[in-house]
């Protein structure tokens, strides 16, 4: 199983590249096509799916660039659909981006299974950070998109975002994984599903939100 990371854009989003290298699956192209593509390129992977955990322009912003050039399909979340094609919940505007996004090929719900080659990607379902981001479960390694970070999750304050349901989708969905669980988050170093049940913060922000 290939997993590589490519750092990419200012806010130094992870891009990942995994699963069988030749039905790759791209998890993220946030920003910097170029240097994704020569990665690609160099290695001589062949793409044949990319993933977006979520809608945010830091992770959505090579999407149009790696499509057209690789013809890969674009899956996202279900729930996310709609977030991802508007410029207010994507952020796009925010940041003064203008480019036109391609249509999802395929949306996924809880549950469902992305296949590369020999690899099985389960989909799990993580609102809170927006209201329709993803996580991917292949085996023991999880990448959490912009819900689980090392130390911390992600932010609600943006639109969308709620901090009931993050707390949830870690609380009750990630942390019921093994703990010797890798998890690739969105931006920063991996971490372990154990490490988090004892040292995340998400157990402060949950008294915060139930005083």
């Amino acid at each position: 199983m290939v997993l590589e990371t490519v750092v990419t854009g200012f806010i130094q989003e992870n891009c990942y590249l995994t699963g069988d290298p030749q039905e790759l699956i791209l998890i993220d192209p946030g920003d910097e096509a170029e240097k994704i593509l020569n990665r690609i390129k160099e290695k001589k992977y062949q793409v044949k799916t990319i993933v977006l955990t979520h809608c945010h322009h830091d992770h959505i912003g090579a999407v149009s660039e790696v499509k057209r050039l690789t013809g890969a399909k674009l899956v996202v979340g279900k729930k996310e659909r709609e977030n991802y094609l508007n410029p207010h919940v994507n952020l796009m505007r925010d940041f003064g981006v203008s480019q036109s996004l391609p249509q999802p090929d395929q949306t996924v719900v809880e549950g469902d299974i992305i296949v590369s080659g020999a690899e099985r990607f389960r989909v799990i379902e993580t609102p809170g950070h927006t209201s329709g981001g993803i996580c991917l479960l292949c085996g023991n390694v999880l990448f959490s998109g912009d819900t689980l970070f090392q130390r911390g999750m992600g932010r609600v304050d943006l639109p969308t975002g709620n901090m009931k349901q993050i707390i949830d989708s870690i609380q009750y969905k990630l942390f019921s994984l093994a703990e010797t669980t890798a998890v690739y988050p969105g931006h920063g170093p991996a971490t372990t599903i154990g490490y988090e049940k004892k040292h995340n913060e998400v157990y402060e922000w949950e008294r915060y939100a139930n005083e």
